[in-house]
């Protein structure tokens, strides 16, 4: 018999993380519990604010929120 042991990363308020860091140049962070369902849509608002895009849905998400 085996056992495994992993770690799922989740913010503290068990909300996701989206966003730079703050005082961290060019360092964005996607932190997400439910990757696997959440990607797509994940993946084209990050896609979007790497090109410049600000996106407002990602806004309650923010890693400033835990400053």
């Amino acid at each position: 018999e085996t056992a495994r042991i992993g770690v799922r990363s989740v913010a503290a308020d068990g909300l996701p993380v989206a966003g730079f860091a703050p005082g961290i140049e060019n360092l964005y962070l996607l932190v997400s519990h439910s990757g696997a369902t959440l990607a797509p849509v994940l993946g084209s608002l990050v896609a979007g604010e790497l090109l410049g895009r600000r996106q407002p849905d990602l806004a309650p998400y923010r890693p400033a929120r835990f400053a």
